[in-house]
């Protein structure tokens, strides 16, 4: 269901006689560092107009050639007051976090999962070295959405729990997949994830379910099957994919 949006701020009699503007709503699953396949994305593909808004599921970071563009990118975007984004805190967004803050038994843990080629693109030798403005935008960043009808979470909820939305404890909604969605528990919102890496087909047949997953592992382009960053048009429930354009 689109937002319908009139500015009777600045134009007060548009309530009566302007057409209501509708709101495109989007999803993006994760990008891992995919800068040109996400500017081709946002730019070329949605085309994000005023009173769209982009909700992103997290893992902007680590796999990929350019993490840190990723992130400029998207805090440029954050910044506009012409576009409207919201980003989602994924799992090796945390991971970072964990590294600047806890030292360097979490530094090994991230370097495993990608993180070492994440701090060479900063070119810096220590993750407390990241400046202060990537960890400060990364910290404010939600680990759930909700709307009248999705729930938007990097990985997933805890569906043995009497309210899995309020419930849920951070290390599910970042890490778990190993989960079964009962609607009833959501309100009969469908469940939107990223997080596990999932074949093109099997992301399209989700479409028809209340668990639509959208990471199609952009920076894995050498697989049948994968290799696409993926949106979700939240109001016809099409999909949109952008094969990895990286160099």
């Amino acid at each position: 269901m689109s937002d319908e949006i009139i500015d009777t701020a600045t134009r007060p009699w548009a309530g009566r006689f302007s057409k209501p503007i509708t709101r495109r709503r989007f999803v993006l699953g994760d990008i891992h560092g995919c800068l040109q396949t996400l500017r081709r994305m946002v730019e070329d593909v949605l085309r994000l107009g005023e009173y769209d808004i982009l909700y992103l599921l997290g893992d902007y970071i680590d796999r990929g050639p350019d993490s840190k563009g990723v992130l400029d990118y998207l805090m440029q975007l954050w910044m506009k007051t012409d576009i409207s984004i919201q980003p989602l805190l994924g799992n090796h967004e945390k991971m970072l976090l964990n590294a600047v803050a806890r030292g360097e038994e979490a530094w090994q843990f991230w370097f495993g999962n990608g993180g070492w080629a994440t701090l060479q693109q900063f070119g810096v030798k220590k993750p407390t070295d990241i400046p202060q403005d990537y960890i400060k935008f990364l910290s404010v960043l939600p680990k759930i959405l909700t709307t009248d009808d999705y729930v938007l979470v990097h990985a997933g909820l805890h569906f043995g729990l009497p309210d899995p939305i309020n419930d849920t404890p951070d290390f599910f909604k970042l890490w778990d997949r190993n989960y079964t969605v009962v609607p009833e528990l959501i309100g009969n919102r469908t469940l939107v994830v990223g997080h596990t890496m999932t074949d093109i087909h099997i992301i399209r047949n989700s479409l028809a379910t209340h668990h639509i997953k959208l990471d199609n592992g952009c920076c894995d382009k050498g697989h049948i099957g994968f290799g696409s960053l993926v949106a979700l048009d939240l109001d016809s429930r099409e999909i949109i994919e952008v094969r990895n354009c990286e160099e």
